[in-house]
């Protein structure tokens, strides 16, 4: 579970960058991510108020299930909300040692995972969409964002941070292959062949 088990896909900032020693530093999450996931918590707040409120009604229990299972969902909600606000993370990439993530889910101590350079296999950008409709609307949003991942030879999966555009993802991951001192080989062009 994001987190708590493995480390959170959000939003990052460079907090510093030095291409010809092979260090870069992401810290976060950002503020525009911090407050995304306080309304987060405010909603899933409310959602779960809602929810107990029903439950002091005076129904039969058997009623109270799904306003019980809506109280537990949005506290759930609610708390991954403010995991985000008040939790921290850091992708350091270092040459010659890989890549360490480091998170503290509040109030819980800091975790850590790290991928030495020689066991990563390949980059991955992982489109995610997230589809919303409105309550009284048949029309459908979607938003897209895209994931950078690190997949290493034993076939783990591990994000590095989030974004609006594939562009930024390709960016950042071009970013850490010049920390690392790994650049992917430009595929050579196919041989025309003569008449």
């Amino acid at each position: 579970m994001e987190w708590v088990n493995e480390p959170p896909c959000t939003q990052l900032d460079v907090e510093r960058e030095e291409p010809s020693r092979g260090i870069l530093i992401l810290a976060g999450p950002r503020g525009s991510a911090r407050v995304k996931g306080g309304l987060v918590a405010a909603m899933g707040a409310a959602f779960a108020a809602g929810a107990v409120a029903f439950l002091r009604m005076p129904v039969p229990r058997a009623w109270k299930l799904i306003p019980a299972l809506m109280a537990a969902t949005g506290g759930g909600v609610a708390a991954l909300g403010m995991a985000t606000v008040v939790s921290d993370v850091r992708v350091e990439v270092e040459r010659g040692k890989g890549i360490r993530w480091a998170w503290r889910p509040r109030p819980m101590q800091e975790r850590e995972v790290k991928v030495a350079a020689a066991d990563i296999a390949t980059y991955e950008i992982k489109t995610n969409v997230t589809r919303s409709s409105g309550e009284f609307s048949f029309r459908e949003a979607a938003q897209t964002t895209y994931h950078l991942m690190v997949v290493t030879k034993a076939g783990r999966a591990y994000p590095v941070e989030e974004f609006d555009l594939s562009a930024q993802a390709e960016l950042r991951r071009d970013q850490i292959q010049r920390a690392l001192g790994s650049r992917a080989k430009p595929k050579a062009a196919p041989k025309k062949k003569r008449a």
